[in-house]
């Protein structure tokens, strides 16, 4: 029987979660696709265009990056 594997969870702070809200509600979408059983890409939809990362992420880095790409375009494109 495989053994399973520990999941380990991203807490976001205060700042990160109004950008990722701030994303969502203005149609810019950040997800994970899986690359293999280990590494994912991360996919960005801006305004219904797609685009996906160069690099692969393992699960110890993956959330962090998306909130970095969520504060990036919040920082980018918000009128604060």
């Amino acid at each position: 029987m495989p053994r399973k594997k520990k999941v380990t969870h991203y807490v976001f702070n205060e700042q990160e979660y109004i950008a990722y809200k701030w994303c969502i509600n203005n149609d810019i979408l950040i997800a994970p696709f899986a690359y293999s059983d280990t590494r994912w890409y991360i996919d960005i939809v801006n305004k219904g265009v797609q685009h996906r990362s160069p690099e692969t992420y393992d699960h110890k880095n993956l959330y962090k990056t998306i909130f970095n790409f969520y504060l990036y375009y919040y920082e980018k494109y918000s009128n604060k």
